[in-house]
């Protein structure tokens, strides 16, 4: 932010004086100006013509009439004359602004009254201040600051009538990057204030808002605004924006010395834009801007950067085209503005930078075919490739530029079309030239040099079937202009080939077709796999449906539980989910002659029809082998045996137990099975585990048994894997028996124990939905 400058010492004085003596001459010829200016923009509206055609019609009829301009002016407003100047004031013709004196004569005006006291800064002070500031910004805070304002936003006039921020004070960043030019085609007051020439005083929010567009409405509402135009000698050339938070009115008074202060802010704006020339080179930058704004690519005006010496050390982006983007990514307006060493630094010393000064010297176009960029600063990419062309244009540079296309991505590209069997054409209607991509050659087994079908080429290729589908595409894409997908059989070679047609039509101005852009996918291995999934899933249905069909011939299940020899026994068998293959889990429950109960829980290995059968030969195996000798572990024995001698491998895990009324006594045997849960006065843990490995695993297996006495009203709880393994997916590995263990302590407190065994049964859920569970839970009856 500026500092407010306190002017001091004899060259402020004489500023002073000087300023004092313009604040005269300006109040005196404010009055009449503003009748002028406001009547010649009421008469430029009212003929359709431009303003300076307006203000010569009227001095063509003050003339021809032998009357003030003052005079006419204020017939055309229907108002009365303003007074005009003190006798002997002298023209203002040398400070180019516009003179009423010129055309009237000496007519005697009170001096005005001194401005009221307030906020505001005295105006020798102010515009001292103004007269120092070092470039556009300061010049808006220092504005700002005298004013007392709440924003200051300064634009100057371009080529074509639009206006474009050169600065601004406590504008947020967004009001000025959405605002940095003012269209033609928007009705703002700024635009307003150079169509007119005239002030536009805006203390009411709702009023302005009706009237114009507003700028930074409605995220930056200030509510009272003031556009005040600058001028040159001739025209005006900008305007300034005064911005006030809290509702504003404006004097007379204070208008006059607003326009005072713009007036000398503007000749000082004016003097800063025009050091060194710069006035003329903004002027051909700005026609240049706009020359950029039609073309396509990236093109750039560079403006030479000289040194102390008067060398040439560097470039500055002076416009750009919409475009234009380097390659870190920035565009357009990003890169107005910036230098070419700060932005690119390893560019100096390069084949590149000698380009630029040998142009720059000789004026000879020059066009840089590759030149490889390396960047060396963090975050951006580390190189680019591009082709440049170099041409002079006043005292800068005009370049164009392109990058061009990386091989790395040019072979990715192929890789996608060759991996992915994808291939494009297209066709120019116009023309009638047809161009392919490598992939469309290998997809018709077309050889390249042959060169591209024709239309009526690839029609032959379709078989008869599809013809109708081709033809409806084409003409849905030259008749309707649309976009066609659809599937067709092709004669490719000796082969049938199934191809993704995608069609899209190019459209000129009258909507009618130009060229046909298509792209083509091989889609034959897709389908061969798609029509290889149906089958196989028809067999496995129907495989399903026999296994399924099977278990429940050879594993009944009681719809109650079974009163057995001295215990309750309530099975549940949970299937899986219906896609999921039928798995190998089965149960069995018995009395045998000596009063006992035999009961067994086992799970074979693998899923489908095979393993469906091998529980049934299990199941009734168990039962000869039981009726036999009912020795859990010879019971085991038997079954393994039986398993590792037959052709092929079947393995399975079991638990074989056998219950004694008379005694309590539980005997048991597990082969590779997880052990059997003691549910006994509220509490729950695993029997310990005799040895035994899986059935079919080891030929002359050996098989334990480990014997336990049950109380009344024990339960024992024995299930498959289903209940308790946790598939990978789930997060995590192995069997889940603590968690099944305390499930059961949640619950079994509020158990009836002559209910125990249902409803423990029904109430355990599966670990995993893709296995089939069994569960068998045996109370003991006192």
């Amino acid at each position: 932010m500026a500092v407010q400058r306190d002017p001091s010492g004899s060259a402020l004085a004489d500023l002073v004086a000087r300023q004092r003596e313009e604040i005269d001459r300006l109040r005196a010829a404010a009055r009449r100006q503003a009748v002028v200016e406001q009547a010649k923009g009421v008469l430029a509206e009212r003929l359709s013509c431009r303003p300076d055609e307006a203000f010569e019609d009227m001095v063509r009829l003050a003339q021809a009439t032998g009357s003030d301009l003052v005079v006419i002016a204020a017939g055309v407003l229907d108002v009365p004359p303003p007074p005009g100047p003190p006798p002997n004031t002298p023209p203002m013709a040398a400070e180019g602004l516009f003179d009423p004196m010129r055309y009237v004569g000496p007519v005697d005006i009170p001096e005005p009254a001194p401005a009221p006291p307030g906020e505001r800064t005295p105006q020798p002070v102010a515009l001292a201040a103004v007269g120092t500031a070092a470039d556009a910004e300061e010049l808006a805070e220092l504005v700002r600051e005298h004013v007392h304002c709440d924003g200051v936003l300064v634009y100057l006039v371009e080529p074509d009538g639009g206006l474009r921020l050169e600065a601004a004070a406590e504008v947020p960043a967004n009001v000025r990057l959405e605002w940095e030019r003012v269209p033609l085609q928007l009705d703002t007051a700024v635009r307003a204030a150079v169509r007119t020439g005239l002030p536009r005083w805006l203390p009411d929010l709702d009023e302005a808002r009706e009237r114009y567009v507003l700028i930074g409405d409605p995220g930056a509402v200030w509510t009272s605004r003031a556009w005040v135009p600058i001028r040159d000698q001739t025209r005006v050339v900008g305007v300034v924006g005064l911005l006030w938070t809290d509702r504003h009115d404006f004097s007379a008074e204070e208008r006059w010395e607003l326009e005072v202060l713009v007036r000398a802010a503007g000749s000082t704006l004016l003097a800063l834009v025009s050091a060194d020339n710069v006035a003329q080179g903004r002027n051909w930058t700005l026609w240049v801007q706009h020359l950029l704004d039609v073309l396509p690519g990236s093109v750039a005006l560079l403006g030479a950067v000289h040194g102390e010496g008067g060398e040439v050390v560097d470039f500055r982006f002076e416009a750009a085209s919409p475009d234009a983007v380097d390659f870190t990514g920035r565009r357009y307006r990003q890169l107005v503005g910036r230098t070419i060493l700060t932005s690119y630094p390893t560019v100096a010393g390069t084949e590149l930078w000698d380009a630029y000064h040998r142009v720059l010297d000789t004026g000879v176009r020059e066009v840089v075919s590759i030149f490889d960029y390396e960047e060396n600063s963090p975050g951006l990419p580390q190189h680019g490739r591009y082709t440049l062309t170099i041409g002079k244009f006043g005292d800068g540079l005009i370049l164009a530029w392109h990058e061009h296309e990386d091989p790395l991505q040019l072979e990715r590209l192929r890789s996608v079309q060759r991996l992915g069997n994808i291939g494009w054409g297209e066709w120019n209607l116009v023309t009638n030239e047809i161009d392919w991509s490598d992939q469309l050659y290998v997809i018709f087994d077309r050889d390249p040099a042959l060169g591209p079908m024709s239309l009526d080429e690839i029609r032959a290729s379709v078989i008869s079937e599809d013809l109708p589908i081709l033809q409806n595409a084409v003409r849905r894409m030259l008749e309707r202009g649309e976009r066609t997908d659809s599937e067709l059989h092709l004669k490719a070679g000796e082969q049938i080939r199934c191809g993704r047609f995608i069609g899209e039509p190019v459209l000129d101005v009258e909507g009618r077709p130009v060229r046909l852009d298509v792209v083509l996918q091989d889609v034959t291995a897709m389908r061969r796999a798609e029509k290889r999934v149906f089958d196989l899933s028809e067999q496995f249905a129907q495989e399903h449906q026999v296994a399924d069909h099977l278990r429940s011939a050879v594993l009944p299940l009681p719809s109650r539980p079974l009163e057995l020899p001295g215990m309750k026994v309530a099975v549940r068998y949970l299937a899986a989910e219906q896609w999921a293959e039928v798995g190998g889990d089965w149960y069995h429950a018995f009395p045998i002659d000596d009063g006992s109960t035999v009961l067994a829980i086992g799970d074979v290995a693998g899923h489908g029809l095979a393993t469906a059968a091998a529980m049934a030969k299990l199941r009734y195996a168990l039962t000869g082998a039981a009726l036999t000798n009912p020795d859990p572990a010879r019971v085991l024995d038997v079954l393994n045996r039986m398993l590792t001698g037959g052709d092929g491998v079947t393995l399975a895990s079991a638990i074989v137990a056998r219950f004694e009324p008379t005694t309590h006594r539980l005997s048991w045997a597990q082969a590779g099975h997880p052990a059997p849960l003691l549910l006994r006065s509220h509490e729950v843990h695993p029997l310990d585990r005799p040895d035994g490995p899986i059935l079919g695993a080891v030929r002359g297996a050996v098989y334990a048994t480990a014997r336990t006495l049950l109380a009344p009203e024990d339960t024992v709880l024995m299930f498959t894997d289903g209940l308790i393994e946790r598939r990978p997916s789930a997060g995590a590995r192995g069997d889940d028996l603590e968690r099944l263990m305390d499930e059961i302590r949640g619950f079994i407190a509020d158990l009836d124990p002559v209910e125990m065994p249902e409803v423990l049964t029904s109430r355990l859920v599966p670990a995993t939905p893709l296995d089939d569970t069994c569960i068998v839970a045996a109370t003991i009856m006192a």
